[in-house]
């Protein structure tokens, strides 16, 4: 393991570093509306390039933790810098819907390399009284990685400079990872046999994986929607909608917080599960049924996000270190099939009804199949 220092380092350096991805991954969120209304985007077409993005990132994150294991964490990164920073390039200049897809797709692609090496990462450096740690302020730069692109694309919208968030995230992401070649880190096993055993795949795994499908295909789902949606609610302009979208990712990290203290407290993670979906249906069956106030959506958003570090933050005291890349490579591409199918479904479910009710009532579907699957997990907290 390392020093203290760079124990340190590392704790406040990697949630930063991922940060810089995610502005990347979601950079075309906040002009989402522009393409739209001013690009003869079909919502369907728009939410199959959102789709693209997921399916992208879906089809990388096992094989990631197959290339972590054969060339390191620290290679696979780099691997994944140079996809994002092309992909982002790539949708700065597109012209056509196949341009966007295909850029959106490439995206996905390289960046469902990232998550997993990070994770090696931590398993290979960080004592596991640390674990809960360092991943949960991952877990929460992933959170808060929407709510900042959404503000600085309002923001870039504001100056008539919407296409320049393509050219700011990459910039970005490239300082960060000049310093991350910087830092001394473990990121290669060195095992005599190389071959994965999927045996370490076991029950909790696999529920974890059902429920993360169920609590990405909310989450993941609805945030590429959201400038749309409070424009079609609130009837806010697009650069206030953009802005106002932040506010959601924000009450997911609240949420986040939340539940980990809860965790922590009551030694029992089910609860914490159950709770959440159970708060999240209820307040979005609430407002598909009453439409008083969209304030019942943000209740649904940080109840369902109570969970969120959870996923992670015990797979490394589960399975062996060399084999935490793998199986969160497994969880996450449940999530992420997941956010693609509902993606493409909201902007089907809107084509249709021109209205939002129906993606309300989704949501609220997908947080009952979460709860009934979060009955039977069984991962309680160790003393």
């Amino acid at each position: 393991m390392l020093n203290m220092h760079k124990i340190k380092t590392i704790l406040i350096f990697l949630p930063l570093y991922y940060l810089s991805f995610y502005i990347c991954r979601y950079s075309i969120l906040p002009i989402g509306p522009l393409l739209i209304e001013k690009n003869n985007l079909g919502t369907v077409e728009y939410g199959l390039s959102l789709s693209a993005l997921y399916i992208g990132y879906v089809l990388m994150l096992m094989p990631a933790g197959l290339i972590v294991r054969k060339i390191g964490a620290k290679k696979t990164i780099f691997l994944g810098v140079i996809g994002t920073i092309i992909a982002n390039i790539m949708m700065l200049m597109s012209l056509s819907v196949l341009t966007l897809f295909l850029a959106l797709f490439l995206n996905g692609l390289t960046q469902g390399l990232i998550w997993p090496s990070l994770m090696q990462i931590v398993a290979l450096n960080i004592g596991k009284n640390r674990i809960d740690w360092i991943v949960g302020l991952m877990m929460t730069a992933a959170i808060i990685g929407p709510s900042l692109v959404f503000v600085l694309g309002g923001f870039l919208i504001s100056l008539n400079l919407p296409w320049s968030i393509f050219i700011v995230g990459p910039i970005i992401l490239l300082l960060l990872t000049f310093l991350f070649i910087k830092i001394d880190f473990k990121s290669k096993t060195y095992s005599v046999s190389r071959k994965i055993n999927p045996g370490y795949i076991d029950k909790n795994i696999v529920l974890l994986a059902v429920i993360y499908f169920c609590f990405y295909s909310i989450l993941r789902g609805i945030i590429g929607w959201l400038p749309s949606f409070l424009i079609s609610e609130l009837k806010l302009g697009e650069s206030l909608a953009s802005i106002g979208s932040s506010i959601f990712p924000l009450l997911e990290t609240t949420g986040a917080f939340i539940g980990g203290y809860f965790s922590n407290r009551t030694k029992n993670v089910r609860i914490v599960f159950v709770t959440a979906f159970l708060l999240s249906f209820i307040s979005l069956v609430s407002y598909s049924a009453t439409n008083i106030s969209i304030i019942l959506v943000g209740i649904a958003f940080l109840s369902i996000s109570m969970p969120e570090w959870l996923f992670f933050s015990r797979l490394p005291l589960m399975v062996k270190a060399e084999e935490v890349a793998f199986a969160s490579g497994f969880i996450d591409t449940m999530g992420y099939i997941g956010s693609s199918i509902s993606s493409y479904l909201i902007g089907y479910i809107v084509s249709i009804t021109g209205n939002y009710e129906y993606v309300i009532l989704l949501l609220a579907f997908y947080s009952v199949i979460g709860l009934l699957f979060s009955f039977f997990i069984e991962l309680n907290n160790k003393s």
